[in-house]
């Protein structure tokens, strides 16, 4: 079996993005154990699973287990912690963030709602043009993915109590605006509403059972969760998704 070979360090907010090949021979961005940002991998994990769950374009991701001798190996590795576990997910190569493309169409338009819908449901407040990745397929023509989840309920570090005052406001987000001005039906919005509010429960649970114990997650802290994404999905997320179609949808679209 080929053993992992790590590539470089990518230049991310956290410092925790790192290329590294696996068995397979493909390449992921794999991020440790942060404890200044202790849920960020919880946060990636859930995300993720919600996002394949809704069909979003997001690259294959994984819970991984790289050695701590593999780990030992890694620079800049002095604010990580080894755990038993990490977040992996697969590089997307010949791609662009959207910072250095000129976007004029999009070629997945059916998924760009359910992604302005998952951020709001889950809070996500780092949709920047960083955390979308183009692959261009004629000039100017590009399918859009999203990656980095690691701040949705609104931090990497949130408690309990922080999951309680979630926000209800429009998030800012050039990129939603952007993602906003190809979708042709806002009817859309609501049909990816219902969806959300129709995926079970139990499913959120389920995702919970993969967590690894060292990543410090409580019974509590997942009970939270829960009960606030079952209240936003039918309480929050309506009336902000009315707020976001009035308040940026409808003047992109006179």
């Amino acid at each position: 079996m080929t053993a992992p070979i790590y590539k470089n360090l990518f230049e991310s907010k956290t410092n925790n993005a790192h290329l590294i090949t696996f068995e397979d021979k493909r390449d992921y961005v794999v991020k440790f154990y942060k404890p200044s940002e202790n849920k960020a991998l919880i946060n990636e994990w859930f995300g993720y699973c919600i996002a394949r769950f809704m069909g979003l374009p997001v690259p294959y991701s994984a819970i991984t287990d790289l050695s701590e001798s593999f780990f030992e190996t890694i620079p800049q590795n002095e604010d990580l912690q080894y755990t038993s576990k990490q977040f992996a997910s697969v590089y997307i190569p010949d791609s662009v963030n959207g910072h250095q493309a000129e976007v004029k169409s999009i070629v997945n338009t059916s998924d760009l709602a359910k992604i302005i819908v998952f951020d709001y449901w889950l809070c996500n407040t780092d949709r920047t043009k960083k955390n979308i990745i183009l692959q261009e397929k004629s000039p100017g023509n590009y399918i859009l993915n999203v990656i980095d989840h690691a701040e949705i309920f609104g931090s990497y570090s949130w408690t309990a109590e922080d999951l309680q005052q979630l926000p209800h406001t429009l998030l800012k987000s050039a990129t939603h605006q952007m993602m906003a001005s190809f979708i042709k039906e806002e009817e859309v919005f609501w049909k990816e509403i219902e969806r959300v509010q129709t995926i079970p429960t139990q499913l959120l649970e389920e995702i919970f059972a993969f967590i690894p114990p060292d990543w410090n997650l409580s019974s509590d802290d997942q009970l939270e969760i829960i009960n606030v994404l079952n209240t936003r999905r039918h309480k929050i997320l309506p009336e902000v998704i009315r707020k976001f179609i009035k308040t940026i949808y409808r003047p992109l679209h006179p």
